[in-house]
């Protein structure tokens, strides 16, 4: 497993979640993302099918290719610094990372026995999948596995992880290899 981190400076676009924004309107109107209710949208991510489920306060990031993707609100105002209008910096912290290939780690493991990480080795452009944020994400095999979080017990065995896959293009748009 490789130690990544943000690029330092990196600046975003962001959007709270939110009826009375006038850019969720305009998000809504191309259809990347929808209502479902007071509290719940859809966001159309590139790697969804039918749409990642967010919460009202919730923000919604768009990515060097215009795709949204969201966070949780308190991860997003933990890591990113407010600039000004929709400008974010991401704060940059050092995480963990998996790619195909790599050799087999007790993260990834736990991942595959615990939080539903499923390898499609006959299909490069599907070739991880996960239930997250109420969807089935795919990606493919290309794609970098990154670790937002990871809880170990006492015996350093994983315990909880908090993960998503991060396209190649992306990956290598916002992040730098630390150590691997």
């Amino acid at each position: 497993m490789m130690q990544i981190r943000k690029k330092e400076g990196t600046i975003v676009k962001a959007y709270c979640l939110e009826e009375n924004s006038p850019m969720i309107h305009k998000f809504m109107e191309e259809g990347k993302l929808c209502s479902i209710d007071e509290n719940h949208w859809r966001i159309f991510s590139r790697e969804s099918k039918e749409g990642e489920l967010a919460q009202s306060g919730d923000y919604v990031k768009m990515d060097s290719g215009g795709n949204l993707y969201p966070n949780n609100r308190s991860f997003f105002l933990r890591n990113h610094r407010f600039l000004g209008e929709d400008t974010y910096e991401q704060i940059s912290r050092p995480l963990r990372a998996w790619c195909a290939g790599d050799d087999m780690c007790p993260e990834v493991q736990f991942l595959m026995e615990h939080k539903d990480l499923r390898i499609h080795a006959d299909d490069e452009h599907a070739y991880f999948s996960a239930s997250l944020w109420g969807d089935l994400l795919r990606a493919a095999k290309d794609a970098v596995i990154v670790f937002y979080d990871i809880e170990y017990d006492a015996e350093r065995t994983v315990i909880d992880a908090d993960f998503n896959f991060v396209s190649r293009d992306e990956f290598e748009a916002q992040y730098d290899i630390v150590s691997s």
